[in-house]
C-alpha cells in the first residue's frame, strides 16, 4: 500500500487547483475582499474548526488520530476568536446564527466521520492545518498589506506562535500520516474524504460570490470574456448569411436554375 501523504498529495491534486481557482481565493490575493466580507468569512472558518476541533478532541485517543494530534500547536478555534472580535466587534457571536447550507454541509461531514469512523478525520486534518501552515501564510501578508491592518491584529488566525519551524512541522505531520495503519478501503476513504473537504471549501467560497459581483475582471477572464465575445460574433454573422440566401430574389434565381430557365436580360 502506498503512502498516505503521498496518496493524500496526488489524490487531491486536481481538487485543491480547483479551489485555489475559485473565484473568492482569486479576489483575495488581488487585494479585492472587503474587511466586512472577511469578517464574514471567518464565520464560516470558525464554524468549522469548531466541529473539526470538538471530534478530534473527542477521539485523541484513537491510534490513528494520536499520531498528528497538535492540540496545542494547532488549534484555531481562540485566534479565530480573536480576529472575529476584531473585524467584527464584540457582539460577532451574533453572527454564528443562522448558519448557512455550505458551513451547515461542512459541520455535518466532520461529524458523520466523527460518528461513524474516526480515522477519516486524518482527511480533514489534513486539508486544513496543512493548508493553513502552507497558502495561509500568504494570504495572511494580502490581508495585512491591502487592508492596512495594525501591527499583528486580524491575522491571529494565521500565526502559529508554538511552531517555530513551519517546514519543519509539515514534514513531521506527512511523516506521521506514513506512519497510519489502516486497511487499504480505509486508506482510501481518507483520500476520498479530503476531496470532499476541498470540495465543501470551495462550497463555502461561492457562498460569497454575490458580494464581488462588479469588481475588475482578472487579464484572463476579460481574455475569455473577449473570446466568447468573438464567438458569438462570429456565430451570428454566419448565421446572417444563411438567412439572406433566402430572399426573394435569391429564391427565384435558385428556382430558375433548377429547372433550367435562364432569365433575359
Amino acid at each position: 500500500m502506498a503512502l498516505l501523504a503521498v496518496d493524500l498529495k496526488e489524490g487531491t491534486k486536481s481538487v485543491h487547483a480547483e479551489a485555489e481557482r475559485s473565484k473568492f481565493v482569486r479576489y483575495f490575493f488581488k487585494g479585492e475582499i472587503s474587511a466586512a466580507t472577511y469578517g464574514r468569512f471567518l464565520i464560516s472558518l470558525y464554524q468549522v474548526y469548531s466541529a473539526l476541533e470538538k471530534a478530534l478532541d473527542a477521539h485523541k485517543d484513537n491510534a490513528s488520530l494520536q499520531l498528528i494530534y497538535f492540540p496545542i500547536e494547532l488549534s484555531r478555534k481562540a485566534a479565530l476568536e480573536e480576529d472575529l472580535e476584531f473585524f467584527n466587534g464584540p457582539e460577532w457571536r451574533d453572527m454564528l446564527l443562522p448558519v448557512s447550507p455550505a458551513q451547515q454541509a461542512y459541520i455535518d461531514a466532520i461529524e458523520r466521520c466523527a460518528a461513524t469512523k474516526p480515522e477519516l478525520l486524518l482527511a480533514h486534518s489534513y486539508v486544513r492545518y496543512l493548508g493553513d501552515l502552507s497558502g495561509g501564510q500568504i494570504l495572511a501578508k494580502k490581508l495585512q498589506k491591502y487592508n492596512d491592518l495594525p501591527e499583528g491584529k486580524g491575522v491571529a488566525f494565521y500565526h502559529f506562535d508554538l511552531i517555530e519551524d513551519k517546514e519543519g512541522f509539515k514534514d513531521q505531520f506527512r511523516k506521521r500520516l506514513n506512519q497510519v495503519e489502516v486497511d487499504e478501503e480505509t486508506h482510501r476513504q481518507i483520500v476520498e474524504e479530503s476531496c470532499q473537504a476541498f470540495i465543501r471549501n470551495i462550497d463555502i467560497f461561492q457562498e460569497f460570490d454575490h458580494e464581488l459581483v462588479g469588481l475588475p475582471l482578472s487579464k484572463k477572464e476579460q481574455e475569455a470574456l473577449e473570446a466568447q465575445a468573438a464567438t458569438q460574433a462570429e456565430e451570428a454573422a454566419v448565421s446572417s448569411g444563411f438567412l439572406s440566401s433566402f430572399t426573394p430574389t435569391n429564391l427565384m434565381n435558385s428556382l430558375a436554375n433548377a429547372v433550367g430557365f435562364k432569365p433575359t436580360a
